[in-house]
């Protein structure tokens, strides 16, 4: 399974994403915040077993207004993500602009001192001609001992570096990066994705990287649920895009308990990328609302809609028949001492 790229906009990716593109359109998905970029590598990689990747190019939080998961807290509460659940991740990021002539990059040093406490190691590479090694390191240490999220930042100038798909065509090898053979995807029919300390919509992201690792290790007949309040739905919009656009299925299940004010909503933002919603009120009816969104998802190429009223998590988890349950953890696990 090819490692799928996971981007936010910024004048540094360009050059990568171009390069991507000529090598295999197939292989990148851009989000519109880094938040969401990242998310959606840590879903890949608690699927699939290997190491997620993640490219951003952070904005100064006064240059970011009013964008949810945009700029560098969006990229820390990604990172941080990762680090609680401890997944391996490598996570490359760059400067927007030539020193001294745009002041809304985050600055190198800003950057890696806010990265250090909620990543396994923030380095940056000034040597063009150290890229390929600090890449290759970068893996190893995501995956070595606990794994974690790693973040690589690249200067000005070397962006179009080959390096970064000679690194991610190495990981593509029969084994992983420390060496085991890569675990195979979970043996399950449905999955369900959650939010559980981490940040509000951020299972949405989650969802869509699960469902894109499972449909690249051939898991398509899987079933990927995503659990979600009518409150975290705006911080979810720029996801729910990314979806829509590179037709990626799965059911979108909105509690809203407390009124219609959320379903409608809901409602309208899901008409506007194109995809198809559905209200559940009786208690008999939601396995079946289940099982239509199922097959509505498979058959649009595109997210699907639940509201339901008056159900918990719990109940929808067992219309659907859950056998595996991706979450966040609120705090990072200690790994026991040697």
């Amino acid at each position: 399974m090819p490692v799928q790229v996971f981007g936010s906009p910024g004048a540094a990716a360009l050059p990568w994403y171009e390069s991507l593109e000529r090598a295999d359109g197939k292989r990148q998905l851009t989000a519109d915040h880094e938040s969401d970029a990242v998310h959606m590598a840590v879903g890949w990689a608690r699927t699939g077993g290997r190491t997620g990747f993640a490219v951003a190019a952070p904005e100064l939080p006064a240059r970011t207004g009013a964008r949810s998961g945009a700029g560098l807290d969006g990229l820390l509460a990604g990172l941080r993500t990762a680090y609680a659940d401890a997944v391996p991740l490598v996570c490359v990021t760059g400067r927007t602009a030539p020193p001294g002539r745009d002041g809304t990059a985050v600055p190198a040093a800003a950057l890696l001192r806010s990265a250090r406490p909620v990543t396994k190691a923030a380095v940056r590479v000034e040597d063009p001609a150290r890229v390929p090694q600090a890449l290759h390191a970068a893996f190893r240490t995501a995956r070595a001992d606990r794994p974690g999220p790693v973040l690589v930042d690249l200067p000005y100038g070397t962006a179009d570096h080959d390096a970064l798909l000679g690194a991610l065509d190495e990981q593509d090898c029969t084994r992983s990066d420390d060496g085991r053979p890569h675990r195979a995807p979970h043996r399950t029919r449905r999955f369900v994705v959650c939010g559980r300390g981490g940040p509000p919509g951020g299972q949405v992201p989650t969802a869509v990287g699960v469902r894109v690792a499972l449909d690249a290790s051939g898991h398509r007949d899987t079933t990927v649920v995503a659990l979600a309040g009518a409150g975290q739905l705006p911080y979810a919009v720029g996801a729910l895009g990314a979806a829509a656009r590179y037709e990626v299925p799965f059911v979108l299940a909105v509690f809203d308990p407390g009124g219609r004010d959320g379903c409608g909503r809901a409602r309208e933002l899901m008409r506007v990328y194109g995809c198809s919603g559905h209200r559940v009120d009786g208690r008999g009816s939601l396995r079946s609302a289940v099982a239509w969104a199922r097959k509505e998802c498979v058959t649009t190429a595109r997210p699907v809609l639940l509201l339901i009223a008056a159900r918990t998590p719990a109940e929808v988890r067992a219309a659907a028949g859950t056998q595996t349950l991706v979450t966040r953890v609120p705090h990072p696990r200690v790994p026991p001492e040697a």
